[in-house]
């Protein structure tokens, strides 16, 4: 006797093992400094170095007792700047687009797998991945990566090339492209950047993409690398670490490639919020997570396992959240479930 087919919601069951390899894959950032007018002489730019700062502060924070409020704040940590003889911090990485979304690095459910394929084709032939790459590359152009850099900055300019055949795209003024609003998105250049990006999801063609930015902040100012997360430092010790990448010139300041990539997937403004008409994008997480705002943002069942469990059971569910679902997929991770 023929085996009965299996249902749909039986295919639509999260497996108790799923994990997907992220395919967006930044390298970690180099931070260069210079001058604004020596944009295009790469010789002339050199590391930031890190340096140690002791400071003898106050106590700001809430809940402080009357008798430690005169007390001084001790503290020491690692800094940043640039030279008295340098305007100009130059960011640079590489990011790498890749395909096969729909398939599971680890799973324990075929049928899981055979009906996300279906989905995803489905996807892939009726809306297709431009929507994604440009918001994607949109995040580029505007030097979200850039994070704290970026406020303050006089001019911010991007320079995009594609490793595989030299092509260089220009954007002479990253301040025209909003954090919050994708509505430039129809810029000719960063339309054809996109297209190469659609094109390496749906195909799995190979795209490797180098990224500069360059901030005039100004002389000597403060400049801001990743912090590394120190557990329990030792009372009176060194509390603040920053992050530097070993170079043949020496130690340079550098950006994590985890905090470039979440600047990158910024994209989703598709989730819903009554208390704010004017939403910020949020990173794409399966629950809309943000941390430093202490809010999930997707919750009441626009989570990303809800609405992939109704998509693989053919419910009616918008084009946003299908977008939602397969940036998911393209972020990566580990998502298994209980049976």
């Amino acid at each position: 006797m023929a085996k009965k087919p299996k249902s749909a919601t039986e295919s639509a069951k999260v497996p108790s093992v799923l994990a997907f390899n992220r395919k967006i894959e930044p390298s970690d950032a180099l931070m260069q400094a210079g001058l604004w007018s020596n944009r295009d002489q790469v010789s002339t730019w050199k590391n930031i170095d890190l340096h140690q700062k002791r400071n003898r502060g106050t106590k700001s924070q809430y809940g402080v007792p009357d008798a430690e409020k005169t007390d001084p704040n001790l503290v020491w940590g690692d800094d940043a700047r640039l030279p008295f003889d340098a305007d100009t911090l130059k960011v640079f990485f590489t990011v790498k687009f890749l395909g096969n979304i729909a398939e599971p690095t680890t799973h324990n459910r075929p049928e899981f797998e055979n009906k996300l394929n279906e989905k995803f084709q489905e996807y892939s032939e009726k809306i297709g991945f431009l929507t994604l790459a440009q918001r994607y590359i949109y995040n580029l152009v505007n030097a979200r990566f850039l994070w704290r850099n970026r406020l303050g900055a006089e001019k911010i300019s991007i320079q995009i090339k594609n490793s595989e055949t030299g092509k260089i795209w220009n954007f002479e003024d990253a301040y025209q492209f909003g954090l919050n609003t994708f509505d430039s998105i129809q810029d000719s250049q960063l339309m054809e950047i996109a297209n190469l990006v659609s094109n390496s999801f749906k195909e799995d063609h190979y795209l490797l993409l180098e990224v500069t930015a360059f901030a005039k902040v100004g002389e000597g100012q403060h400049v801001f690398p990743s912090q590394e997360m120190v557990m329990d430092p030792p009372k009176g010790q060194k509390s603040k670490y920053l992050y530097e990448i070993k170079t043949k010139e020496g130690f340079c300041a550098g950006i994590h490639s985890e905090k470039i990539g979440n600047a990158i997937r910024t994209i989703d403004n598709w989730y819903v919020d009554e208390t704010n008409d004017l939403k910020p994008a949020i990173a794409i997480e399966p629950y809309g997570s943000v941390p430093n705002r202490g809010r999930a943002y997707r919750i009441n069942q626009t989570d990303f396992y809800t609405l992939l469990i109704n998509w693989l059971e053919d419910k009616e569910i918008l084009e946003d959240d299908q977008h939602f679902i397969v940036a998911n997929l393209i972020r990566g991770g580990v998502f298994g479930g209980n049976d």
